[in-house]
């Protein structure tokens, strides 16, 4: 998968798990959107995942790992 050279996205299991983290890191100031990811772009298999900048990918693990929210592979 290709994303531009400041863009990452972090895989998700499931659009629910999308969905919260997105809530959850826009609301600690971390500007993510869910995305659909093309099939085979990760060895798992998820089918959505969170845009982020790559400047903030390690907090935004931090954060979702913190709160339970499961996540996949990161794409950067």
């Amino acid at each position: 998968m290709k994303t531009n050279d400041r863009k990452g996205v972090i895989a998700m299991p499931s659009l629910t798990n999308a969905l919260r983290g997105e809530s959850l890191l826009n609301a600690k100031g971390i500007y993510v959107r869910v995305i659909k990811l093309p099939a085979g772009s990760t060895k798992r298999g998820c089918a959505y995942g969170l845009e982020i900048n790559r400047f903030f990918v390690e907090s935004a693990v931090r954060d979702l790992e913190t709160s339970g929210i499961q996540h996949g592979e990161i794409l950067l």
